[in-house]
């Protein structure tokens, strides 16, 4: 008897975190390619790459008449190296080894209200126009050397986000976030303090249903907030962005559009570009195979990079894929770069 007692107390302490916990819930991703690169003229090499591999704890509480709070502290982390490569180089300026950093990175984190109003949320997290841009559903090869992204589409998270996300209207979400600067003033080395509530804002409208997925992002960053390869530099202008995407799936095939319009980058009068990506995928099983093009023209003659992907796949399970993907870029006039991987994607 008294052995069943212990058991039975045993069996209620460890039960009782997990009656506490039952609205939160641990999750991850972890992709691991081993990639051949031809960097063009400067080399080849092979690395062991973690793609935004990341885990995270979120969860919520009910606090009644349909109202919620909501929260998540999502992580980076490098499980290949330890911590993010940084180059060594000699007084002239080569490359004659890497250091590894820290093995974590910050990525979305916030707390919120949830309710029939929508959502209410404040910390750090994916802009609007970035949730639009994944929502449009184009970035068929993700986490691989043919993601859009590598052609240079822009994806911010932005430190200190107010954020509004509507419920969902026959399909059609709206989002909105304002994003403090927490400039305290003019100095000598800046004409714009960024010291309001909305020195950067981001819009969306996404939309899904019937098979179509359509994604439009409109962004606006003064010249000094998260731009600090111009922290000293005078007379920032706003950086200027705006996306729309679409894909559409019928049966086992799904093809899409995106498209970028982004000015005065970085604050910088005058330097700007505009992208646009074809992508396309086939579903034959558990295998897949997808494709992807764009080219990106940024300000100034002649200067057009070009980006082909493709990338086959197989799901051994909703959790577990395996991948390999090619991807080769036409740098304008410069050497050619190419990246091969074969890689690994496992979710929890």
């Amino acid at each position: 008897m008294n052995k069943k007692l212990i058991a039975a107390a045993i069996a209620a302490v460890v039960a009782a975190p997990a009656a506490v916990a039952a609205d939160t819930t641990l999750y991850g991703k972890v992709n691991v390619s081993i990639q051949a690169n031809d960097n063009g003229d400067k080399g080849d090499n092979y690395t062991v790459n973690s793609n935004a591999s990341r885990i995270g704890i979120k969860g919520s509480e009910d606090l009644g008449n349909g109202l919620k709070a909501i929260f998540k502290y999502e992580m980076g982390y490098d499980v290949t190296d330890g911590g993010a490569k940084n180059d060594v180089k000699d007084a002239n300026g080569n490359t004659i080894g890497t250091t590894s950093g820290t093995p974590i990175s910050a990525r979305n984190a916030y707390v919120g209200l949830s309710g029939s109003f929508g959502t209410v949320l404040a910390g750090r997290h994916d802009t609007p126009a970035k949730v639009a841009y994944y929502a449009s559903g184009t970035d068929v090869l993700d986490g691989t050397p043919a993601d859009l992204n590598e052609l240079g589409f822009t994806e911010k998270r932005a430190d200190n986000a107010i954020a509004y996300i509507s419920p969902n209207f026959s399909g059609v979400t709206v989002a909105a976030a304002v994003v403090p600067g927490e400039g305290t003033g003019k100095t000598a080395a800046t004409d714009n303090p960024a010291n309001g509530l909305a020195d950067a804002y981001s819009l969306a409208v996404i939309y899904g249903g019937g098979g179509l997925k359509v994604g439009i992002g409109y962004e606006v960053f003064s010249g000094d907030v998260n731009n600090a390869a111009n922290s000293t530099a005078t007379n920032l202008v706003d950086q200027k962005m705006w996306q729309v995407g679409a894909s559409y799936t019928f049966g086992d095939f799904t093809v899409g559009a995106q498209y970028e319009d982004k000015s005065d980058i970085d604050g910088v009068a005058g330097d700007d570009h505009t992208i646009w990506a074809l992508s396309g995928k086939a579903n034959f099983g558990n295998n897949y195979v997808a494709v992807t093009y764009g080219e990106k023209d940024p300000s100034g003659a002649n200067n057009t990079v070009k980006r082909f992907g493709i990338g086959v796949g197989h799901k051994f399970s909703k959790r577990t894929q395996v991948y390999a993907a090619y991807a080769n870029q036409d740098n304008a006039g410069t050497a050619d770069t190419s990246n091969f991987a074969l890689g690994m994607i496992h979710t929890f």
